[in-house]
């Protein structure tokens, strides 16, 4: 449910040559994808399963996952004598995410505003034949950025703290008569993520029961820091 589809890119072509020996491909060129050629048709029509010279619809694939393969939360509490610590750990195993935020940063055509860092600096060129973002060009085609391709997928598993909390409870003789209970406590939100995706955030709202994983401008949790007092009469 859910999966993404679409063309698994195999690298960047780095030369005419690359695209003179692959498998036909529109807009194809030194610097722009190369997506993998999955299937070909027989002569009645039928997928065979096997390459067959072009990339055409037949060749798209599920090209990643948003479910996760498992997730898992973890809730700590601790005391010693007036002191309480509790804390909230949860987290995401396996699931992708498909980051529509770099069709918007990583190429030109798409919006001719803000950019990525990548774009500016980490993409392809001659001299960069490394790269794996697309070399920086004002051409918009099948070749970069017109359909759906890996190139959007990233790993979304995270691990996050949550809630971290620290009290302390007054002894009785110094809360006095008026309060039955007196706690202070600091807390802390949200205070960090391990994650390998490289948008702002990889916990996202799911925008309908299908647009499940797809990152499109995802808001990141903020970190706040919470100081407190409970009284009790």
């Amino acid at each position: 449910m859910s999966q993404f589809y679409g063309y698994k890119v195999v690298g960047l072509f780095q030369s005419q040559g690359d695209v003179d020996a692959a498998a036909t491909q529109d807009g194809a060129e030194p610097g722009f994808f190369q997506y993998q050629d999955n299937n070909g048709r027989d002569a009645d029509g039928n997928l065979t399963g096997e390459p067959d010279g072009q990339i055409t619809p037949d060749d798209r694939t599920f090209i990643g996952n948003p479910n996760p393969d498992f997730t898992y939360g973890l809730n700590l509490v601790l005391g010693y004598k007036n002191f309480d610590l509790t804390a909230f750990f949860y987290g995401s195993q396996g699931n992708d995410i498909f980051n529509y935020n770099k069709w918007w940063l990583d190429f030109w055509p798409s919006f001719q505003g803000q950019k990525s860092t990548d774009l500016l600096y980490n993409s392809w060129t001659p001299s960069n034949t490394g790269a794996t973002v697309p070399k920086a060009s004002n051409t918009s085609n099948f070749s970069t950025n017109t359909v759906s391709n890996s190139y959007y997928i990233e790993d979304g598993s995270y691990f996050r703290l949550k809630s971290l909390q620290i009290g302390y409870t007054f002894p009785k003789s110094i809360a006095g008569n008026i309060f039955s209970n007196l706690r202070i406590y600091v807390q802390g939100v949200n205070l960090f993520t391990l994650t390998k995706y490289s948008g702002m955030d990889p916990e996202l709202a799911s925008f309908n029961d299908t647009a499940v994983g797809v990152d499109e401008g995802n808001l990141p949790a903020t970190k706040q820091f919470l100081f407190g007092i409970n009284l009790g009469f």
